[in-house]
């Protein structure tokens, strides 16, 4: 994989805008020769987690030990809204744990009435500070970041990024709750 932009990221690592993919291994040759300028998801999200200097805001449904992984790269304050794959769980153990350990604040969109699920999260997103985005489908999972065909864009453009953080701040403070409130 390739990657488009300056490379000159922060600490060393590159930041990048552009065409994000995960490849199944049997598309990989194939795609990569079509389109040269591919960012690997798993190499954007270590990228991005580790070049952020003041926080690190989160939407994605899914997350496995992946996500343990990946987010050791983080050095600053981080912020995820997921879902509860299952309506009789109470919290994500992968997730919770994670929270007891570092500067990561879990909440979690899952609306029910009774026992009909009316909205969940599906977005995946990943906002670095007030510079990077990344909006995409992949999950915060070992499947997603390299077993699916996933596609997703990195973006540096201001103004969407702000729109963005208006999104996940009025999700992260007004609708979603911590486990404690599920």
């Amino acid at each position: 994989f390739g990657g488009a932009g300056d490379g000159n990221g922060v600490g060393g690592t590159r930041t990048t805008t552009g065409l994000v993919l995960s490849l199944p291994a049997p598309l990989r040759t194939a795609v990569e020769n079509r389109i040269p300028d591919l960012i690997p998801t798993s190499q954007l999200f270590h990228d991005l987690l580790s070049a952020a200097r003041g926080s690190v805001k989160i939407f994605s449904p899914y997350v496995d030990p992946s996500f343990t992984g990946c987010i050791q790269a983080c050095r600053v304050p981080a912020q995820i809204v997921t879902t509860l794959r299952d309506s009789k769980m109470r919290a994500s153990p992968v997730l919770e744990r994670l929270a007891a350990e570092r500067a990561l604040a879990v909440r979690y969109l899952h609306e029910s009435k009774g026992r009909t699920q009316m909205f969940q999260m599906h977005a995946k997103m990943i906002l670095c500070d007030r510079e990077r985005a990344y909006i995409g489908s992949a999950n915060f999972t070992d499947t997603s970041l390299h077993y699916n065909l996933e596609l997703g864009l990195c973006l540096d453009d201001r103004a969407l990024i702000d729109s963005l953080h208006k999104l996940f701040d009025y999700v992260f403070e007004s609708v979603a709750r911590p486990s404690s409130q599920l």
